[in-house]
């Protein structure tokens, strides 16, 4: 007589136990861990009068570069550390750009360059910023030029940028 365990049906259902299990085991290990970050002091405070934004940023020959965030996002924490905070590439953003940030979870009122105002997360959802970081770059116009989603390591970004 044929034991249960030695059954085809419930050996195929322990393999599927098997896999989803660990499956889900490592990816909690690979998960990255929050990780709390400063906004650098340069980028602009602003009441979030985006077409203002950009009208300020123009006269000083300068585009607006608006930095879509999450607090305690570790990608943030990394794409602000190496380009924002440290090394060469701070030196260049902040020559050529007004930066301002939005929280992707935050309330706090802006007016988009088509004249409606959205909460912070309204806008996000409202642009597709589905993952954090992510940067749109306004022209000159009031219209997104670039829209960079996502970590990117700091040669990429300097390209993605146009600098």
């Amino acid at each position: 007589m044929k034991s249960f365990a030695n059954h085809p049906v419930c050996r195929f259902w322990l393999l599927v136990f098997c896999v989803v299990f660990s499956a889900n085991t490592f990816a909690r290990d690979i998960e990255p861990k929050p990780m709390h970050y400063e906004l650098p002091g340069w980028f602009k405070q602003t009441f979030l009068e985006i077409p203002v934004d950009i009208q300020d940023a123009q006269t000083r020959g300068k585009k607006l570069l608006i930095f879509f965030h999450l607090d305690d996002c570790p990608y943030c924490a990394y794409l602000l550390k190496e380009n924002f905070t440290e090394g060469p590439n701070c030196e260049r953003i902040e020559a050529k750009f007004d930066v301002i940030a939005i929280n992707v979870r935050g309330d706090l009122p802006v007016n988009w360059i088509d004249g409606t105002v959205y909460s912070e997360k309204q806008l996000a959802r409202k642009l597709g910023v589905f993952a954090t970081p992510a940067v749109l770059v306004m022209g000159p116009k009031p219209e997104v030029n670039e829209k960079i989603m996502g970590y990117k390591k700091p040669a990429i970004f300097m390209d993605m940028l146009g600098l």
